[in-house]
């Protein structure tokens, strides 16, 4: 948010009608991850990121204020705070040729059923909270992320990488002719497969650093922040060499895949690449993969 104050004044004009409904109000890039927010009846830059609020240390895996500015379109989100419960509006504006969100943000704990006591039952209504939120962004069937976390987490990773110019690395992997395990074993067996496949991916990245993603059907998305491409492309060959060498053992049958990678490296200062265009490019070279006869690193 590089604007000032004062070019965000008509805004928090119009935001002045919501002060005896909502708790706290924000105005936030969710892309940037910063912050304009009321305080003592004004509104003032914070140097904390949004998701500091909610004291975890890290970005909110299930962000509504990006779903928000993805789609145009207002979401409702139940979240948990130190056994509160706020109740979060996400409102898409443009002011001044920037998309931003509102955030308006309702400390619901005492309209539910938590008093001041917090029972066993009622913490596991927190629980219950927090897996929903979880779940949102989480593939049912392999248990990786989802299509939607993509979208939410890959344009603040390219943002990150570009502000602190270090690389970023893409990979797009595509299990080989996957429709025939499904023709020949049947569908259960085929899921089987691709859980035990996420499995597999997994153990090659960096848990604290790196994120994997079901893009769709047999397609699963790979981040790297701060690998570069030729690291990124030994990252994919030793996966692609590791399921070759794999038998999946289902009712008795042995079953073997390949898989066929993509690979795309973002320099750090190139801002201008979009989440869609980076997608796009890395797809093309796992398109490039498959054409040359599938089971390789492109």
């Amino acid at each position: 948010m590089n604007m000032s104050l004062e070019e965000y004044k008509p805004l928090i004009d119009k935001m002045q009608i919501f002060e005896r409904i909502y708790d706290i109000m924000r105005i936030v890039d969710p892309v940037e991850k910063t912050v304009i927010e009321s305080e003592e009846n004004r509104f003032v830059k914070s140097e904390s990121a949004c998701f500091d609020f909610w004291e975890r240390g890290q970005m909110c895996q299930n962000c509504i204020s990006m779903r928000a500015y993805n789609e145009g379109d207002i979401f409702y989100k139940i979240e948990c705070k130190n056994n509160q419960v706020f109740m979060i509006t996400a409102v898409p504006i443009m002011l001044n040729e920037r998309r931003l969100v509102i955030e308006l943000i309702k400390d619901a704990s005492k309209n539910m059923i938590f008093g001041e006591k917090i029972s066993d039952g009622e913490v596991n209504t927190l629980s219950m909270i927090e897996f929903m939120s979880q779940a949102a962004v989480r593939d049912s069937l392999t248990g990786l992320y989802n299509r939607r976390y993509i979208d939410e987490r890959l344009p603040v990773d390219l943002r990150n990488a570009s502000l602190k110019n270090e690389p970023l690395s893409v990979v797009f992997a595509d299990i080989d002719f996957f429709k025939e395990v499904n023709d020949t074993y049947g569908h259960p067996a085929g899921d089987i497969v691709l859980k035990e496949f996420s499995r597999e991916v997994e153990r090659f990245v960096r848990r604290d650093r790196d994120w994997v993603a079901r893009f769709g059907g047999e397609e699963f998305f790979i981040c790297l922040p701060k690998a570069d491409l030729e690291t990124a492309r030994k990252v994919a060959e030793r996966m692609r060499a590791e399921i070759e060498k794999k038998e999946f053992l289902i009712d008795g049958n042995a079953i073997k895949v390949t898989c066929s990678f993509g690979v795309y490296g973002v320099c750090g200062d190139d801002g201008c690449l979009t989440a869609e265009g980076v997608i796009r490019l890395v797809d093309r070279n796992l398109y490039q993969a498959k054409s040359l006869g599938r089971n390789r690193v492109e």
